[in-house]
C-alpha cells in the first residue's frame, strides 16, 4: 500500500521554512491533499518573498544539477556526436539508445560537467532524433546539456525536451543565423555559444574574430538574452593546415575573456586532425588555451591525458588547493 505519511501540519511547517528561506513558488505533489495545501497557505500567506536580484553568473542546469561557468574550466563532453564516428552514426540510424546512453554515462563518470548532444546526419529526421536522444539522456544522466545543431528546428526540439537550462551550440554572426537561433534561445532561456565567424567564412585574424564576437553579443542583448548567457567560440582550426591560426585563436580567447568579459569555448580536438601524436598535440593546446582564458573546453573526458591537463592547470592556477 502506497502511503504519504506526512501530516498537513508537518508539511505546512516545512513549506513555511522554505518560504522564509526565499522560495517564490510553493505547492504540493503526489500524496498531498486539499488539507495539506490549505495548511500550507495558512502558514505561508503572510510571508513576502525577498526580491530577486541578478547575480551575473553563467549557469546551466539539468533536472538535478546546476553548473556555474567561470573560473575553473567546465568540461563539455564531445562524444555524443556522429562526426568521424561510424558506430555512432549507425546507432542514430537504428535508434540504438543503449549505445548512445553508454556514451553519455561514460562521460559523466569520467568527469564531464556538461554533455554536448549532436545528432546531425543528412539521412535522418534530425529534430525528432534530437528529441528522442535528449529525452533518453536526460533520464539516464544528471548533467546539463549543450544542444549542438545547425538546424533551428532540431535546436528547438532539443530545448523543448530537456528538463533544465541548456546551452545552444551554435549561432554565428550572420544575420540569417542570428535571426533564426536567438529567438529560440530566448524563448527557452538557454545560453548561447556564438561562433566567431560570419557569412564570408572563417576569419584569419584575432581582430576579425573580435568583430564577430561583438556582433553576436550585441544581437543577443537586443534579443533580450543576458550578457552572462553568451559564450564565444574563437574557432580551433587544424594546426597541420593553418599553423599561424593557433596564435590568432589563443589571442582571441584572451581578448574575449578580458575585454568582453564573456565565457569562451573551443572544440579543442580540432587542433590535431591529420597529425601523428594527436593526444600530445591536443593536450598541449588545451593547456595553452586554458592559460589564455578558455572556460568551456569541448573535449573527450574519457581521455585521461585531457582530464589530467585540466587538473594540472587547476593546481597551478590555485583553483584546486587540495
Amino acid at each position: 500500500r502506497t502511503v504519504f505519511d506526512v501530516s498537513p501540519e508537518a508539511f505546512a511547517a516545512d513549506m513555511e521554512a522554505m518560504a522564509a528561506g526565499g522560495a517564490w513558488l510553493l505547492g504540493g505533489c503526489c500524496g498531498t491533499t486539499p488539507a495539506h495545501l490549505a495548511a500550507m497557505i495558512g502558514r505561508c500567506r503572510g510571508i513576502t518573498p525577498p526580491p530577486v536580484s541578478r547575480k551575473g553568473r553563467t549557469v546551466v542546469s539539468s533536472y538535478a544539477k546546476a553548473v556555474t561557468i567561470g573560473g575553473a574550466p567546465v568540461i563539455v563532453g564531445e562524444r555524443i556526436n556522429p562526426t568521424g564516428k561510424a558506430r555512432f552514426k549507425q546507432a542514430l540510424r537504428e535508434n540504438d539508445m543503449e549505445y548512445i546512453l553508454r556514451e553519455g554515462i561514460a562521460q559523466q563518470e569520467s568527469g564531464a560537467h556538461v554533455l554536448d548532444v549532436n545528432v546531425g546526419l543528412p539521412d535522418i529526421d534530425e529534430p525528432e532524433t534530437m528529441r528522442r536522444v535528449v529525452t533518453a539522456i536526460s533520464g539516464a544522466v544528471s548533467l546539463p546539456l549543450q544542444i549542438d545543431s545547425s538546424s533551428p528546428k532540431a535546436i528547438e526540439a532539443g530545448l523543448r525536451a530537456a528538463p533544465g537550462k541548456c546551452m545552444v551550440n551554435s549561432v554565428n554572426a550572420s544575420r540569417t543565423s542570428l535571426e533564426a537561433v536567438l529567438p529560440i534561445a530566448k524563448k527557452y532561456g538557454a545560453a548561447v555559444v556564438g561562433l566567431a565567424l560570419g557569412e564570408n567564412g572563417l576569419p584569419t585574424t584575432c581582430e576579425a574574430r573580435m568583430g564577430f564576437a561583438r556582433t553576436i553579443l550585441n544581437a543577443a542583448l537586443e534579443a533580450g538574452i543576458a550578457r552572462e548567457n553568451v559564450a564565444i567560440d574563437c574557432l580551433t582550426l587544424t594546426v597541420s593546415a593553418q599553423q599561424d591560426q593557433v596564435k590568432q585563436t589563443l589571442e582571441a580567447v584572451a581578448r574575449v575573456r578580458g575585454e568582453l568579459g564573456l565565457e569562451t569555448v573551443l572544440g579543442v580536438s580540432n587542433i590535431s586532425f591529420g597529425l601523428p601524436q594527436r593526444t600530445l598535440v591536443t593536450q598541449a593546446f588545451l593547456t595553452q588555451a586554458i592559460q589564455s582564458g578558455l572556460t568551456l573546453p569541448i573535449i573527450n573526458p574519457n581521455q585521461k591525458e585531457m582530464m589530467d591537463a585540466v587538473d594540472a592547470c587547476r593546481v597551478l592556477s590555485g583553483e584546486d588547493a587540495h
